[in-house]
């Protein structure tokens, strides 16, 4: 049995990739890394193993968390992430470096926290990244430029760790997923700060998609659990940013 450490598991796209690796009848057990859990949590349905709780953008929480771990880990999947959405003028220096530390700064800490494991298993690293880091989308500078730092973060480690350590990294680059919260949290703070009805929104939203439907959850779940499923569906990856949807 392989073992998983993802970050941000409890919801959308990490709780996704979650139900994908339990349906892979006991071949890889995954543990989480969060902040918090959700207020309410049926703990008999939980198809993770185990759950840390730790800040990831605090350098002293991460590497303490690492010192409690003493099993070896195969996969690393960078999935937390924040947003916050204003006009450039009015974002604060905290909400700012909440995105920045939260995006591109606990990928960092994280894998540097766990490099030594990985080096052991010669494991593979996921970073999630977002088309985000292509698109100058209005109302997002702090997340772009996080995402920005991710994906060249995610081309470094490639370089230093593959040839070195044996470490596969790789990005997945997703579009604006379905029905997650911080969708939600998008399409509400665009309606309000552009004063258009949710229905302009939408419209404006899916006329710029090349599918013309946003992104499930579960469908880039799927593409990842595969690939990640069998080391030889990956190998050749190490450097890439896959973006799925435009």
């Amino acid at each position: 049995m392989k073992t998983v450490m993802i970050t941000g598991h409890t919801y959308g796209l990490g709780a996704a990739i979650v139900n994908r690796f339990a349906q892979l009848d006991g071949e890889f057990e995954v543990h989480g890394i969060v902040d918090k859990l959700p207020p309410a949590m049926d703990k008999s349905s939980l198809l993770w193993k185990r759950t840390y709780l730790c800040d990831i953008s605090n350098s002293k929480r991460v590497e303490a968390l690492a010192a409690e771990i003493d099993y070896p880990i195969d996969i690393l999947i960078n999935n937390a992430g924040v947003n916050y959405i204003d006009w450039m003028q009015n974002i604060s220096v905290d909400d700012w470096d909440k995105v920045m530390n939260t995006n591109a700064r606990g990928i960092w800490l994280v894998t540097k926290a766990l490099l030594e494991n990985l080096k052991e298993t010669k494991g593979t690293i996921v970073n999630v990244v977002s088309n985000a880091m292509n698109v100058p989308m209005t109302h997002s500078i702090a997340y772009n430029a996080s995402k920005g730092a991710a994906g060249i973060m995610t081309r470094q480690m490639a370089r230093e760790l593959q040839r070195e350590h044996g470490i596969c990294v790789f990005g997945i680059c997703p579009n604006k997923l379905a029905g997650t919260n911080m969708s939600k949290y998008i399409e509400n703070r665009v309606v309000e700060l552009r004063g258009w009805t949710p229905e302009q929104a939408d419209k404006y939203q899916l006329q710029a998609l090349l599918a013309g439907q946003e992104t499930q959850p579960d469908q880039v779940a799927e593409l990842l659990v595969w690939l990640l499923s069998r080391p030889r569906r990956h190998k050749y990856l190490t450097g890439c940013l896959l973006e799925l949807g435009l």
